[in-house]
């Protein structure tokens, strides 16, 4: 509660003093009634509902990015392709067949703009985490590192990452090595279960998607313009 401090929680000044006026008078643990409220908000509305967005993501942001420019890609190329047609004398079936690379561009699109990568999920894998990658069978597991400290000190003396080392080797790392990073199978159901939940929803969403704009093409008459 006190400013400036290693593990400071995000209290407004009118908080901090009430607690610190109460807690002048009175030892008892309804000095902080005033802040149970507040803090039980932001654990179920801000700090729970972050984890699981971060928790669903089976990509680390390079591959989410391919993936989005992939996504976009596909449906621009899709959308070239239906207009050539469009503007040609060729039939107006072939302009439904781009209905499948507009499906999958908006598919792959709607799921990376959700965190997850459509590939990885087919496998139920995921991407391993930066921290993971630079602990192997020969150095020190995770288990080891936190050997002597106590359930507080988990990242030392105060709640920050960025001075441990897997932060620069991970930063020095290609991009294209980012992208294609070490997977690993993804062992919790129910994590699985909300993957493939949002996966069905992309893919309903993509068949509507495409469907409209491909209708659109088939409708609009030829160009016969070459």
């Amino acid at each position: 509660m006190a400013e400036d401090a290693p593990r400071q929680l995000n209290l407004s000044a009118r908080e901090r003093k009430a607690v610190i006026y109460a807690l002048s008078y009175t030892t008892h643990p309804s000095a902080f009634y005033a802040l149970t409220q507040n803090i039980e908000n932001t654990l179920r509305r801000q700090a729970h509902p972050n984890f699981i967005r971060w928790t669903i993501r089976n990509g680390n942001p390079a591959r989410i990015m391919f993936a989005r420019g992939l996504g976009v890609g596909t449906i621009l190329l899709a959308t070239i392709g239906s207009i050539v047609l469009t503007l040609s004398g060729a039939g107006r079936g072939w302009r439904a067949l781009f209905a499948i690379p507009f499906f999958i561009g908006v598919a792959t699109l709607i799921t990376a703009v959700k965190g997850m990568c459509v590939v990885l999920h087919g496998l139920h894998h995921r991407h391993v985490r930066p921290w993971e990658l630079f602990i192997d069978d020969n150095s020190c597991s995770l288990e080891q590192l936190s050997e002597g400290k106590g359930s507080f000190d988990s990242f030392g003396s105060r709640n920050s990452y960025e001075d441990e080392p897997w932060v620069v080797r991970y930063d020095r790392r290609f991009l294209v090595r980012k992208i294609f990073d070490r997977e690993v199978w993804i062992q919790e159901p129910a994590l699985r279960q909300i993957q493939d939940t949002i996966f069905l929803q992309s893919v309903l969403l993509a068949l509507l998607g495409a469907g409209v704009v491909t209708a659109i093409f088939v409708a609009v008459p030829s160009g016969n313009l070459f």
